[in-house]
């Protein structure tokens, strides 16, 4: 089930950008955890794939689609295709390369 929430550094560089819901998994000293936050010490959320999504269309307004062999980023206030990427071995591959892209655009804005 771990493969459903996105990496350690990913949720760091999501942190940094400002996304700030509270998500089933967390990561604590670099491990991933579930349940009750401890209390003391940095907590770094770890959303599901689907929520990080979520979050850049909510606040960045892209749109990332990862398919099973590649990815679009859409930019739904222009209505533009502003990045594609083919071809990616598999679905969980083109998941994680289209979420590090949305972190790229959005540090670069």
């Amino acid at each position: 089930m771990t493969e459903e929430f996105i990496p350690y550094t990913k949720a760091l560089a999501l942190k940094e950008l400002g996304f700030d819901k509270e998500c089933f998994a967390y990561y604590y000293n670099k491990e991933l955890s579930f349940g009750a936050r401890i209390a003391y010490g940095e907590v770094i959320e770890s959303p599901l794939y689907q929520q990080a999504f979520r979050w850049f269309r909510e606040n960045y307004k892209l749109s990332g689609i990862p398919t099973h062999q590649s990815y679009e980023i859409y930019n739904l206030e222009t209505e533009e295709c502003i990045n594609e990427v083919y071809p990616i071995d598999t679905y969980e591959e083109a998941e994680l390369a289209c979420l590090i892209k949305l972190i790229e655009i959005v540090k670069n804005k």
